[in-house]
């Protein structure tokens, strides 16, 4: 059993946060049913790398999915997305706000036909307010957001973080607002419309840096891998790589002095709590670098790891190698029509009970499109054959 597996979602999207949000939809037991365009989601042709013709941008989000390809600006296909619609609990789209409107695929339309359809919109800016028109990729989101302003060294240029963090945080809320409202329906019977931003998603987790400025005034600083307000809890260099040292409290603070063979620099007042450490930063680091050096990251690691959080930064090969990964689950592998044998990152979603599967590969451009139609719609083969020989569907 999966807590979602009577549950069929529609998925209009592309690109990274629509198709994240279903594939862990998908991965949670949701018949994903993913609708691309004659041309395709726009990732498949990200690369390289590519595998088997696909590439790895879209191979990551797209497992626990079947596809098809309508083209929506034929009636034949509008028809046939308003059918699945019909048939479905969930629609997922991206498209600029009012788009679908045209093609009578949005939400007022579509919750006449199914009133029980959860609706949910992911766009960059949101349905409202006076950037709606404006497109909206992760980087500007980014920028716009106010993350890259806290994100880089302190003398260097603003910095975006390494994955598509705004996409991938809409996706996730997108999931969190889909959970709700299908437990919502239960009361009500009734479906919902829900408005996923990007820039909304990426202010959520501004968190603790935006109630610092908001509380303050004060625009915060960029500290590169340092914290802004607990010290020391940045990046060391030791003799032969990097390691990552939190120390989260004064407690900390001693023990970490204790095992540098420094007792002496926790009872001096300027690093005695953490209000003087951040006040006496720039002091107390350059006393801790040269003593880092003195060891290998595996030697501190020894030495700190029982005591308060440490770990060494590791590259992607270190991560995917590490123990712990297999353990956890979180390298998957799944048998794909034209790869082979695909290696995927699992789901971060441990659940005792109605635990995650992995049960379709990311799906071929149009692999189950006449298989869909016949199952969810009653097509006959005479009228798929004959919506292909139209360009209507692929």
């Amino acid at each position: 059993m999966q807590p979602l597996q009577n549950i069929r979602v529609l998925d209009l999207s592309r690109a990274l946060a629509g198709p994240y949000c279903t594939m862990v939809l998908g991965d949670l037991g949701a018949e994903v049913i993913k609708v691309e365009p004659p041309e395709g989601d726009e990732t498949r042709g990200w690369g390289p790398p590519f595998a088997g013709g696909e590439s790895a941008y879209y191979l990551c989000v797209n497992r626990n999915k079947r596809g098809m390809v309508v083209n929506l600006k034929t009636d034949e296909g509008a028809i046939i997305l308003r059918e699945l619609a019909m048939q479905s609990d969930v629609l997922v789209e991206n498209f600029r706000p009012g788009t679908l409107k045209k093609f009578g695929l949005d939400f007022e339309t579509l919750h006449n036909l199914n009133p029980g359809l959860i609706y949910c919109s992911i766009s960059g800016f949101g349905q409202t307010g006076s950037l709606r028109d404006k497109p909206g990729y992760d980087f500007m989101i980014q920028a716009m957001g106010g993350i890259m302003s806290v994100t880089g060294e302190p003398d260097g240029q603003p910095m975006k973080v390494g994955v598509a963090v705004a996409d991938l945080f809409a996706g996730q809320n997108a999931v969190i607002a889909i959970l709700a409202a299908l437990q919502a329906r239960s009361f009500t019977g009734e479906g919902q419309f829900i408005d996923i931003a990007l820039f909304d998603s990426e202010l959520g987790w501004l968190a603790n840096v935006a109630g610092n400025y908001l509380i303050s005034g004060k625009h915060p600083k960029r500290h590169g891998n340092a914290h802004a307000s607990i010290v020391p809890y940045q990046s060391f260099q030791a003799s032969d790589g990097w390691l990552v040292v939190a120390v989260g409290n004064d407690k900390q603070f001693e023990a970490l002095c204790d095992v540098i063979a420094k007792p002496s620099l926790a009872r001096e007042s300027r690093f005695q709590t953490n209000k003087a450490r951040v006040e006496n930063r720039e002091a107390l680091i350059e006393i801790l670098k040269p003593i880092f050096m003195e060891k290998t990251v595996n030697e501190w690691l020894a030495l700190i790891g029982a005591q308060f959080p440490c770990g060494p930064i590791n590259n992607l090969e270190q991560v995917f190698s590490m123990p712990h990964v297999k353990e956890r689950e979180m390298l998957v592998q799944m048998q794909h029509p034209t790869i082979g044998v695909l290696p995927l990152v699992g789901s971060p979603l441990k659940m005792g009970d109605t635990p995650v599967e992995y049960r379709l590969p990311p799906p071929l451009m149009g692999q189950h499109t006449g298989e869909i139609l016949h199952e969810a719609l009653g097509y006959s083969d005479e009228k798929i054959t004959a919506l292909m020989e139209s360009a209507c569907i692929k």
